[in-house]
């Protein structure tokens, strides 16, 4: 028989959207799993749409989170709630390819791996873009299947060691929480979610699988990752943000201050992981791009406040106490001489993702 496999779908407020998830689910190949989705505090009909959900298919189960957690509160309630011998998480807003559940499973049981991954399909409105086809992608799927063990004629890579230096050194990211399944008794040893991280608790979670594990990367799409509206990264299009306006929307310009904050909670954390680490070979060089992008996001805020002085200075001190570069000492010159104009030069250096 068919292992049960736990999928775990966090929600808020996406009654409108979630339809496409779950069915999604229903129309996967493999058939004994349970859905557990789990609202946080939603203030629409997410309640409602998930139970009439529910009555259509017994699978499917509706929990409400007490409080507000998150997305990592919000999928840690729902391991809590599994009964699998498996989990798996997709977010209410995507969608899995029919072939998902069993292509992992039928890979878990074939490489021997404790988790598998998958690569994904992106989806901009009408248009769907399948990024891993791109040069730079290839080039880095290509010097995987040459470092690392290799399965299926290459279809899949097999990690056991280096894998969390690969993270760090690859431009590009190959794995994501939605296409990842592994067995539940690993929790007995990995834990939660760390639900302090609003932003990449994702990617932090993942982190302490490698190198610990025997991990599977199938390198064919199972997911279709959409990028709706009302996502953490799309209030607005940043790469549209004229930087040098005068008066910045302020609720914009606090969404990016915020989300700054979380990336560089984010990425010194892990940056401590990279400290700690007894299997990072290039520790120093690792360091180095992590203080850089620490660096950088400080520095963006010093730009933007830049007809605040005050502030301006404070986040461009900030800025240099990570990593000297030309742009943070060229801003804070300017701003010591009470400069508010922009700089075509300054702007080059800006992060506003």
């Amino acid at each position: 028989m068919e292992p049960l496999i736990s999928i775990v779908m966090p929600t808020y407020n996406r009654a409108h959207i979630i339809s496409g998830a779950i069915e999604s689910i229903l129309s996967q190949s493999y058939g004994n799993w349970e859905l557990i989705v789990v609202d946080d505090r939603s203030t629409d009909h997410t309640k409602e749409a998930i139970r009439e959900w529910a009555s259509r298919d017994a699978r499917i189960r509706y929990v409400c989170n007490e409080r507000e957690k998150g997305p990592g509160g919000a999928r840690n309630t729902g391991m809590l709630a599994a009964r699998g011998e498996y989990l798996a998480f997709l977010d209410s807003d995507d969608e899995w390819y029919p072939c998902h559940l069993t292509d992992s499973v039928s890979t878990l049981a074939l490489t021997k791996a404790a988790i598998s991954f998958a690569l994904w399909v992106e989806q901009h409105g009408d248009m769907t873009s399948y990024n891993f086809e791109n040069k730079v992608e290839r080039h880095l799927l290509h010097s995987m299947r040459t470092t690392f063990e290799i399965w299926n004629d290459g279809e899949t890579i097999i990690f056991e060691k280096g894998l969390f230096e690969a993270f760090l050194s690859h431009t590009r990211n190959f794995f994501q929480l939605n296409t990842m399944v592994f067995r539940r008794e690993l929790l007995d040893e990995v834990g939660l979610i760390n639900e302090h991280f609003y932003l990449g608790e994702d990617t932090t979670y993942l982190l302490r699988f490698f190198d610990k594990y025997r991990i599977a990367l199938q390198t064919k799409p199972h997911a279709v990752y959409r990028e709706s509206p009302d996502s953490l990264y799309l209030f607005c299009d940043r790469w549209q943000l004229d930087p040098d306006t005068i008066h910045l929307n302020k609720e914009i310009y606090i969404r990016i201050e915020e989300l700054s904050f979380k990336s560089i909670q984010v990425r010194e954390h892990i940056r401590e992981l990279v400290s700690q680490s007894d299997s990072v070979s290039k520790k120093a060089k690792q360091l180095y791009y992590i203080d850089i992008g620490i660096a950088s996001k400080y520095y963006t805020l010093s730009y933007l406040n830049r007809h605040d002085r005050k502030k301006a200075l404070h986040y461009c001190r900030q800025s240099i106490r990570c990593k000297v570069t030309i742009f943070n000492m060229f801003l804070y010159v300017k701003l010591l001489f009470s400069s508010k104009n922009g700089s075509v030069f300054l702007r080059r250096a800006l992060n506003l993702w």
